[in-house]
């Protein structure tokens, strides 16, 4: 289980945070309110991935990532670094910039969605690029989007629209379908109360179904997708997948990588 630190002078929006990494099935989250506190929390535990408001007093997001960048021991932590209003970027050398830079208010679940794409592309294998787009590259602003009704309109299929979707209805709880077309067939996700229970895809349904859909739509880069929002599933409604979203996606990053849907996931059953 990935460990992580978050570096926010503001407690409501720290709290908040928090509370929607552990919904994401992030269990190992520590919380500090200053730069200096964060320092004192490095030397006692080293997280995996570091996640900070730019704008802290003491010592700000842009003077911790340097810090962090410096320090042997810290060599591997990837940094998250979210800039709000009024915060200015100086020009850092290259060795010391972040993983990732976010900027705007942005909703909590962009936010995890780009937790959870770091994690998943630091863990894909012999990639000489991140394997699934889910987030814009390293260091790039990302502009203030305003958090949607549904957790994705019909559109063009892009896959970083796709999980921030998912993991909208994750953090929401929601129940449904969500529902992919594609040139080369229908694929369905099912939730339940912000689980993923179920997928299918071409003959394919479990976890196989899940990472042969994500493979396909990357391959294609075309598509749309909705959500069919459901009060509860049917009594016999099909549930063959127990994996959180965050090891989905991190199986269909290497199914990707890897050019093939199946060998990186769990065996499941096909449909008979």
């Amino acid at each position: 289980m990935p460990r992580l630190l978050l570096i926010d002078p503001d407690r409501d929006g720290l709290d908040a945070l928090h509370a929607a990494l552990r919904r994401a099935g992030f269990d190992d989250v520590a919380t500090v309110t200053s730069g200096a506190f964060a320092l004192t929390t490095l030397e006692r535990n080293r997280p995996d991935v570091i996640v900070s408001r730019a704008g802290v007093p003491d010592i700000d997001g842009y003077e911790l990532c340097a810090i962090v960048r410096n320090d042997p021991s810290m060599t591997g932590v990837l940094f998250l670094l979210l800039e709000g209003p009024g915060d200015h970027a100086p020009e850092p050398r290259y060795e010391d910039k972040p993983d990732q830079v976010l900027a705007g208010d942005l909703p909590l679940a962009t936010i995890v969605s780009a937790v959870a794409v770091l994690l998943q592309r630091d863990d894909a294998t012999d990639a000489d690029e991140a394997p699934v787009e889910l987030a814009q590259s390293p260091a790039a602003e990302v502009a203030p989007a305003a958090p949607a009704e549904e957790p994705a309109p019909p559109g063009v299929f892009d896959l970083m629209k796709l999980a921030e979707a998912m993991q909208e209805i994750v953090v929401g709880q929601k129940t449904g379908h969500l529902v992919l077309t594609l040139r080369s067939g229908r694929g369905v996700i099912v939730f339940e109360r912000g689980k993923v229970v179920h997928a299918e895809f071409f003959g394919l349904i479990g976890e196989t179904a899940f990472a042969a859909l994500l493979v396909a739509a990357h391959g294609e880069a075309q598509g749309t997708f909705a959500f069919e929002a459901l009060t509860a599933l049917p009594a016999n409604a099909m549930r063959t997948i127990d994996r959180d979203l965050k090891q989905l996606l991190m199986s269909a990053a290497i199914g990707i990588d890897e050019g093939r849907t199946g060998a990186a996931v769990a065996p499941s059953r096909r449909r008979v």
